[in-house]
């Protein structure tokens, strides 16, 4: 069974497209805003790839962070900026940052938990005090202990690795094989927490494509921020807590119950913001009893 778990920060307890977006419109305003999905998968490619090299002492902050703007630009055909212009991104994105939020539904999510019981822990990749930072602006210790708190610049180890996800455990008093680790990244949230034995909850709510070719590592997927709070329900509501995440199965009625149940809230927010129920059953894909069961709440 699943007794506690663990979130990662960026793109999971908040949403880190949207000040990358407005960092980018505001530096940058010849760029293509259909492009922005594409700009930050590259971006978080190069933060991921390049981190590294800072903490191996092989880069300074400085150019890590112009190097991730340069060629994320270059790889959708801008033309290279320079090292000037990326200071002056950083300083955009930065204040960008310090206006994040938690979403709603990630809040609703935490809430419950806390109402269980359930320990919560957090583990960040990046620079010790910049994660903090965010951890404090978006409310995090209302509902972690400062403890259950782990920074990849404070520990020499960084997500992928295995060791930084076994100083987790050992430090927040969790057993693996009972925790659930939920993330955005495939490679350093997925992978990383697979290998280290946790069981794993891949947030793919950019659309990612796994390697083609590997076992699926992951337990269970989610695609956006209302699947949350119904599959996190239904993972430590049931009675007695007896579920068990089984990678083996094909399919699980009881997970898919609570993944449809938070696109259910989605459907119903948006109603009641004043869309028509044909409209959003067509934008959230809902299916025939979906919508039944829209019209029989007196949703029109």
């Amino acid at each position: 069974m699943i007794n506690a778990i663990v979130f990662d920060v960026d793109d999971t307890i908040y949403d880190q497209q949207a000040p990358f977006r407005r960092a980018i419109e505001r530096i940058f305003p010849d760029f293509d805003m259909d492009d922005i999905n594409k700009a930050y998968i590259r971006y978080r490619h190069y933060s991921d790839t390049g981190f590294p090299k800072v903490v191996a002492g092989e880069w300074e902050m400085g150019y890590f962070r112009f190097h991730r703007t340069n060629e994320t630009l270059k790889d959708l055909g801008y033309e290279p900026i320079s090292e000037e212009v990326g200071r002056v991104f950083q300083e955009t994105y930065e204040h960008e940052l310090a206006n994040i939020q938690m979403l709603d539904e990630m809040r609703l999510t935490l809430d419950f938990l806390k109402e269980k019981g359930i320990p919560v822990g957090v583990i960040t990749n990046g620079p010790t005090e910049h994660q903090l930072k965010k951890v404090k602006k978006l409310g995090l210790y209302d509902y972690v202990p400062p403890s259950h708190v782990i920074v990849s610049g404070a520990t020499g180890f960084q997500k992928p690795q295995k060791e930084i996800f076994n100083l987790a455990a050992k430090q927040f008093g969790m057993n693996p094989e009972t925790t659930l680790y939920v993330g955005d990244s495939y490679d350093n949230d997925v992978c990383g927490s697979h290998n280290a034995g946790w069981k794993s909850m891949w947030f793919n709510h950019r659309g990612r494509v796994s390697p083609q070719g590997k076992v699926r590592l992951h337990d269970v997927e989610i695609d956006n921020f209302e699947q949350l709070f119904g599959a996190i329900k239904v993972l430590f509501d049931l009675p007695d807590n007896k579920y068990i995440m089984d990678i083996s199965d094909k399919t699980n009625p009881v997970l898919e119950l609570g993944i449809a149940s938070g696109m259910m809230m989605a459907a119903e927010k948006m109603l009641s913001a004043g869309f028509d129920v044909m409209k959003v059953a067509e934008i959230l894909e809902l299916s025939k009893d979906e919508i039944k069961m829209l019209l029989l709440k007196g949703y029109k």
